[in-house]
């Protein structure tokens, strides 16, 4: 079972103590269309998380058992220690690189599309990260770590980074010396000019100053990205940025610029389409309005869907092959219809035809 998945109730708690926590200072942090969208987008990786896992699983093994240099011994508390280390460090390589290259970046661009910053904002993933993330962690293999252990450090280190999508929680005093905390996290989702591209770090700040990418957080926060993302539509938002690189790649003329459009830095176009209009930062929040009725009907809808993915897990184990794929559908379809449903947009005949099946 994914760590991730055990942490569930964990993950809910922490999730109701912070509206608790907003409900009784009165500090509204929250939308719910943005956190549903966060959810929903969390879904739908779940949903593709086996298939792509395996990316990651099967060259791991591979070098584990053909090539490693060592074997670590898994019952020693010293390869537990040193082995989670170095999986923060191949994270930290990762995150970086994601962030560094137009191709990877729109991988991990859903994760901060969110113009919010809370705990729900922790579970806007890029359902296809994991596609674009996986050799970086390859060199674990050569070292020895066996894959099990690798891949329960790998979801603890995940798991950790939980708790940081906070504006509840202020400076933590020397803790910040050596761990990623919340206050250094708002920092990396940040707009602002000088949080770009700073702490990339998932549990180990160190990295960050070890490689020049260390920044405090001095002035507030602008959350999202330069180029926003203004959709509800989970799955619209997986291919949001690639979406614009494929727009520059057919409109340049240059069929150099077409293929290493792709492997430039992040934000690189093509000379003679950079007078073509990307998507600006407004000074107001993407949102939509609509009447309470359509909000409850929304909140009951997103309650339900998320039933349907707790269902498919348990489904996975004992079910018919087809059965939870016929589920997935189902959650898919009503993740674009929230969507549609939060955008103002014509949605009734999706979910009519939802409600039927």
């Amino acid at each position: 079972m994914n760590v991730a998945v055990l942490a569930l109730p964990l993950y809910i708690l922490l999730i109701l103590l912070e509206l608790a926590y907003e409900r009784h200072s009165g500090r509204h942090t929250w939308r719910l269309a943005d956190a549903a969208t966060s959810v929903n987008t969390a879904v739908l990786r779940l949903l593709l998380e086996g298939p792509l896992r395996l990316l990651l699983i099967l060259p791991y093994a591979w070098l584990y058992e053909h090539a490693r240099l060592w074997t670590l011994d898994a019952a020693s508390p010293w390869t537990w220690l040193l082995g989670f280390v170095a999986v923060d460090l191949c994270f930290y390589w990762a995150h970086r690189s994601l962030h560094r290259y137009n191709l990877l970046w729109g991988a991990h661009q859903p994760h901060h599309s969110s113009e919010d910053f809370n705990l729900s904002t922790a579970l806007r993933k890029g359902a296809f990260q994991t596609a674009f993330d996986w050799p970086f962690y390859l060199p674990l293999a050569l070292l020895g770590l066996p894959l099990p252990l690798f891949l329960l450090l790998l979801g603890v280190q995940l798991g950790y980074q939980f708790w940081i999508h906070s504006q509840h929680v202020g400076r933590l005093g020397w803790l910040e010396r050596v761990l990623v905390t919340p206050s250094l996290h708002r920092v990396h989702h940040g707009q602002n000019d000088c949080y770009i591209d700073k702490n990339h770090g998932g549990v180990f700040i160190l990295w960050d100053k070890l490689f020049g990418t260390f920044a405090e957080e001095r002035e507030p926060v602008r959350y999202g990205v330069t180029t926003p993302v203004r959709t509800f539509d989970p799955i619209r938002l997986q291919f949001s940025w690639w979406r614009l690189l494929w727009a520059d790649a057919r409109a340049t003329r240059s069929w150099w610029d077409r293929l290493r459009l792709w492997w430039m830095p992040t934000g690189w176009r093509p000379a003679d389409v950079r007078q073509l209009p990307w998507p600006k930062m407004g000074a107001e929040k993407f949102d939509c309005a609509y009447p309470a009725a359509l909000k409850a009907y929304a909140l009951v809808q997103f309650l339900l869907i998320n039933a349907l993915a707790l269902g498919f897990l348990l489904s996975l184990a004992r079910a018919a092959f087809w059965e939870p794929w016929l589920l997935a559908g189902l959650i898919l379809a009503g993740c674009v219809s929230l969507g549609l449903l939060f955008e103002g947009r014509a949605f009734w005949r999706l979910e009519l035809a939802r409600q039927l099946a």
